[in-house]
């Protein structure tokens, strides 16, 4: 199954991919927002069926491109995981109004991780 990571930060992003590797998945990654867009957009049909989304991102960040997600009526379900060192009652409530469908503080234990993807 692909799972898209959208994640700014080069070491969090490859320890997700190596994770998702060794766990059988195919991660897709984006260094923004923006590019992670046009990855699901260039292949509305095949796109992630997971995505695993950086709060904050240059460009387009976790919770515009997860409204983005949510909003486009011709793409797949994609489930998504807001990832952020945020993390008070106020933050959660934003990312699961944006649409999120969950929500991962920082940094990510592979564990618990492991387990949300498996829901």
């Amino acid at each position: 199954m692909k799972v898209l990571i959208a994640e700014d930060a080069m070491i969090s992003r490859l320890m997700l991919e190596e994770w998702l590797t060794s766990w059988g998945y195919e991660p897709i990654s984006a260094v923004d927002g923006e590019q992670a867009w046009d990855i699901i957009m260039d292949d509305k049909v095949n796109a992630p069926r997971l995505a695993l989304l950086d709060w904050m991102m240059p460009n387009m960040d976790g919770i515009e491109l997860c409204q983005k997600i949510k909003n486009t009526e011709k793409l797949p379900f994609i489930y998504v995981i807001l990832l952020t060192s945020k993390n008070s009652k106020e933050d959660i409530v934003t990312g699961l109004d944006a649409g999120a469908d969950d929500f991962l503080s920082k940094p990510v234990q592979p564990e618990e991780l492991r387990s949300r993807l498996n829901v």
